[in-house]
């Protein structure tokens, strides 16, 4: 068997594999939320705060992820040259990932933005993710999104994909990790910034060898969503449309009067006692993201004009990798659940728009 047959079956073969992992972990969400909670454990899945987690840790974590480590154990695998990276390389790991979420989330909320809200979806059912963040329990939600997902998404995307096809081309590894990575999301606000992050995390294993690094990486941007922005979110969300108003109908009155207007005055000092401590906090946490990403995105620009990232020849290369990574039975299957993930995910957010 030459070189293309190999690349083509390690990528199908992968490609196969995380399809069945999808199309299994949607039966099982199903079976789940269906029949096991409402008749078994009688639970409303759509106001617990510990089920969708516990879920999710069953299904994917202790039952799908383990029996994929058993189908992939006796693949033929080359694994990357393990090499370290300095302290201070791996902190400027964090402000380039944070780049790419910034920029890849604006790109990916425009597009969601376009493909619901013409269709009567309001932007805060365009908002679910964080709505169940925001009523989890804590312990359970840093300990899936924060500790178990990262470990176990680099384990699948970086450590057992770019193991079993990085000898036919690196790039195409990487290119394909990201893609698969991001795809997997199944939306399209999360779907940019996992593929570039996907992609950026697959280069640091391809050039380390070492998958606890893009795993602390990925920790790091995780915790940072369900442990800060949930703790500084909270509050502020919980200050009313109504205050919101108030004060700045105070705050016109005020500055319409050039300042002179005492009762405005002392109203607007006693509404912003009681709802600036509650903004504060979210305000000033985005003011530090913001200053990341554009440190981020500066670096990005600056790595890119330099050349910074680099590829090496592949012990087993193939031209046109990507003809023979992606086309083939495995890799089709793939893409045609992620498809319908896709579908489904915004068709089932209209119909509850219009239907209810």
């Amino acid at each position: 068997m030459d070189n293309q047959e190999k690349m083509k079956k390690a990528y199908g073969w992968f490609g196969l594999k995380i399809g069945i992992l999808g199309v299994a972990l949607t039966v099982l969400g199903i079976i789940s939320s269906n029949i096991l909670a409402p008749m078994v454990f009688h639970v409303d899945t759509s106001t617990s705060s510990w089920y969708p987690f516990v879920n999710t840790i069953v299904t994917f974590y202790c039952i799908c992820f383990p029996i994929l480590l058993l189908t992939t154990r006796k693949d033929e695998v080359v694994r990357p040259e393990k090499h370290s990276l300095s302290f201070g390389r791996y902190l400027l790991c964090i402000p380039l990932m944070a780049g790419m979420v910034g920029v890849g989330g604006v790109i990916g909320f425009i597009l969601n933005t376009l493909l619901t809200v013409p269709f009567g979806v309001s932007m805060s059912d365009n908002s679910t993710l964080v709505g169940v963040m925001m009523n989890s329990n804590p312990f359970l939600r840093i300990l899936t999104a924060g500790i178990l997902a990262p470990i176990v998404e680099e384990m699948i995307f970086r450590k057992l994909l770019i193991d079993r096809t990085m000898r036919y081309g690196e790039w195409v590894a990487v290119l394909t990790s990201g893609l698969m990575f991001g795809l997997f999301h199944g939306n399209f606000s999360q779907f940019f910034f996992a593929t570039l992050i996907g992609g950026f995390f697959a280069y640091i294993y391809v050039r380390t060898g070492r998958v606890w690094y893009t795993i602390g990486l990925h920790m790091i941007l995780n915790l940072s969503t369900s442990v800060i922005t949930m703790a500084t979110i909270k509050p502020y969300m919980s200050v009313s449309a109504d205050k919101m108003a108030k004060y700045q109908e105070l705050l016109d009155r005020f500055y319409a009067s050039g300042g002179n207007d005492q009762a405005a005055y002392e109203q607007l000092v006693l509404l912003a006692g009681e709802i600036l401590p509650k903004l504060l906090p979210f305000m000033l946490w985005m003011g530090v993201l913001s200053q990341v990403i554009l440190l981020g995105i500066i670096l990005w620009i600056i790595f890119l004009v330099k050349k910074k990232f680099t590829w090496k020849k592949a012990v087993d290369y193939v031209e046109n990798g990507t003809r023979f990574a992606w086309q083939n039975l495995g890799m089709y299957l793939f893409f045609a659940y992620v498809l319908i993930d896709f579908v489904q995910y915004y068709l089932l957010m209209i119909l509850r728009a219009k239907f209810g």
